[in-house]
């Protein structure tokens, strides 16, 4: 097999062979594509342009044209769907003599309830007569025309830029009805769609793309990963979807920089946190020589370059800020920037407790700041001077000052997972929830990084069980959305208010549920909990349990909410989501409570439907023996079957097919 390296520069050699080629006039050189600019304009997302061009292109006779634009508004690729004008360009293109627009028509034609009885079958017949393959298989066969999202996906021309435009807009019910395909493209520099998504901030596509197959570890033509473009952005939600679905913390750029390295210039400290208990390597090198610590020194990244150094790291290159190059040098500390620094602060840093104490005494203030903005509980913190940390607060210093970053060094030391100074912070008289302005709890801070032992020793100092986040979240949402069920019931034990709710109307028996937690759903509901509830978008806890893969989850909640056959704001059913998902445990557990096998949601689709869609046939066996209507047709007038027969899953089609 070709290695990585050896696909690349076989892929250089054939861009250059094809460039010399075109250099040198040939009898046998095809003629330019005209749309060539609109089809680069798809690939390149820039929608607007493409419309102009194929609209430009379309007015001039060219059918191809005609065609293209209109699947893009018959299917909403990048423009807002329009099925009016779609079928007018579509017939547009049949006119001019192509078959597959003649095909797609008849389609349409036949699923309008106000067309008359024989057009579809005389665009079918026409499709036929110019050769489009579909057509002359549709009539020999008597096979169900192909529904308009699968002929869309058949047009290269029009997959990629679609499915990338999905990503973009973090629609997952449009990628999953696209299927695995969705999944494998990727734009011309070999940018998965699964790197656009991460790029995007598109978590609900992301999770569907890897459910789909999408792999985590797979490089563009830099080597950049999905993991790496993660890494350097705001959602720590994104990087641990990625680790937990196997991406590579070691995979390597063209620049052989790691994950590491981008979370690090990009001063994103969580994601630093979460790369280094997944093992990445702490001391690996750059091109150059650099290692993390070193990029982040380079762009000032001053977050990063404190937690590097809490895990012992040191620089390889100095970098210094001419910013921060006033004042004395520190000769006790060569390779770091301490111009500047006063006295006390230097103390604090070396830990030298005795000169601590001379100083503090003759007047010096526990207050004072490093040029960096640093506060000296901060300095103390980050060189693990636990003993002067007790110094400071004993002479005043204020806990809830905030650094450089607006962080005070409780908050700091909880979001770390720093055992050592939260508790050395505790016994120096800091309170559990003192925080700087505009912070969270520190109690919060834990627990949205998992830090169970901080979370430990924050609530036996009595920290605020109702202190709630920006998204009105509280500890007990929190621990039950992590599963933590040993926390919950400490939670509960201190009084925490089972039923409140976030600014989206959710409860932690919600949470609880969609993290499968059987145990803190026990506990929640034993402590009273209300299970029939719904969060804004009429999600129940019934909902949130077919969401996720433990089967054990849904019996008490069965006995607490016997609405099986509730809809969401969608109208979706707790039975057609895990139909829709896969889960065929969670589907059985429903279906003996006899729910109602048929209901449509908006999109008219029924639990049958959205399992034949995903290939589920187990799911659909069990929704069939249990009397699902396999006839029963959505709003595009597909059924379970045509879907099937669309994926490409044509085994199942054939058990649909039929009535009952």
């Amino acid at each position: 097999m070709q290695s990585r390296l050896g696909r690349a520069v076989m892929l250089a050699l054939c861009c250059a062979i094809g460039v010399s080629a075109a250099a040198a006039p040939s009898k046998r050189a095809k003629p330019a594509d005209p749309l060539e600019p609109a089809r680069a304009a798809l690939r390149t997302l820039q929608f607007g342009k493409a419309v102009a061009l194929l609209t430009a292109a379309g007015h001039s006779g060219n059918a191809d044209a005609d065609y293209l634009l209109g699947l893009m508004y018959l299917n909403g690729v990048g423009v807002d769907p329009d099925p009016k004008r779609g079928r007018e360009l579509v017939r547009a293109a049949a006119d001019k003599g192509k078959g597959a627009a003649a095909y797609v028509l008849a389609g349409e034609l036949a699923r309008d309830p106000d067309s008359a009885p024989e057009a579809s079958r005389q665009w079918l017949e026409r499709s036929a007569q110019d050769g489009y393959y579909r057509a002359v298989d549709a009539l020999k066969s008597g096979k169900p025309l192909l529904d308009r999202e699968s002929v869309g996906a058949t047009d290269p021309s029009l997959l990629t830029p679609w499915v990338m435009d999905c990503v973009r807009r973090n629609d997952a019910a449009e990628l999953r009805r696209l299927g695995p395909v969705s999944a494998a493209q990727r734009d011309e520099f070999g940018r998965s769609a699964l790197s656009h998504a991460v790029e995007a901030g598109s978590l609900a596509a992301a999770t569907v793309l890897l459910e789909l197959g999408a792999d985590a570890r797979a490089p563009d033509q830099a080597g950049v990963t999905a993991l790496m473009i993660a890494a350097e952005r705001p959602a720590r939600e994104m990087v641990e979807l990625l680790l937990a679905h196997g991406a590579d913390v070691q995979a390597l750029d063209v620049e052989k920089r790691t994950a590491l390295f981008y979370a690090a210039r990009a001063n994103r400290v969580p994601n630093i946190q979460l790369l280094q208990r997944a093992g990445a390597v702490l001391d690996a090198k750059d091109s150059r020589g650099y290692n993390a610590l070193d990029a982040a020194l380079g762009v000032g990244a001053d977050e990063s370059i404190t937690e590097l150094r809490s895990f012992g790291m040191r620089a390889n290159r100095v970098v210094v800020d001419a910013g921060r190059q006033s004042g004395k040098f520190d000769p006790a500390h060569p390779g770091d920037i301490y111009r500047g620094w006063p006295p006390l602060a230097l103390a604090v840093s070396r830990n030298d407790t005795a000169t601590v104490q001379q100083l503090l005494g003759a007047g010096a203030s526990a207050n004072s700041r490093v040029p960096q903005g640093d506060t000296l509980l901060q300095i103390a913190a980050d060189s693990r001077a636990l003993p002067c940390l007790a110094l400071l607060l004993a002479h005043g210093a204020d806990a809830a000052a905030g650094d450089h970053a607006g962080h005070s060094a409780l908050w700091l030391a909880a979001s770390r997972d720093d055992l050592a100074v939260v508790r050395a912070l505790l016994q120096g008289g800091v309170r559990p929830d003192v925080h700087a302005a505009g912070e969270q709890t520190p109690l919060l801070a834990a627990l949205r990084t998992k830090h169970s032992d901080v979370t430990a020793a924050l609530l036996a100092a009595g920290a605020n069980v109702e202190a709630t986040d920006a998204e009105g979240r509280t500890p007990l949402m929190w621990a039950s959305a992590a599963g933590e069920a040993g926390l919950v019931k400490s939670l509960i034990e201190r009084h925490a208010q089972i039923d409140a709710e976030d600014h989206e109307h959710r409860t932690a028996l919600l949470y609880a549920a969609a993290a499968g937690s059987l145990e803190s759903v026990e506990s929640l509901l034993g402590a009273g909990a209300i299970a029939k509830r719904a969060d804004g978008v009429g999600i129940t806890v019934l909902h949130a349990a077919a969401s996720q893969a433990n089967p054990g989850v849904l019996a008490p909640l069965l006995a607490a909410e016997p609405g099986v056959n509730r809809r969401d704001a969608r109208g979706d059913t707790a039975l057609l989501i895990a139909a829709a998902t896969g889960h065929d445990e969670l589907v059985k557990a429903l279906l003996e409570r006899k729910p109602d096998l048929d209901l449509q949601n908006d999109a008219g689709d029924t639990a049958l439907i959205a399992a034949s869609r995903g290939g589920y046939a187990t799911i659909c066996r069990l929704l069939t023996a249990a009397g699902a209507n396999k006839s029963l047709r959505n709003a595009s007038g597909i059924s379970a079957a045509d879907v099937a027969k669309g994926r490409g899953f044509d085994a199942l089609a054939k058990t649909l097919v039929g009535k009952g």
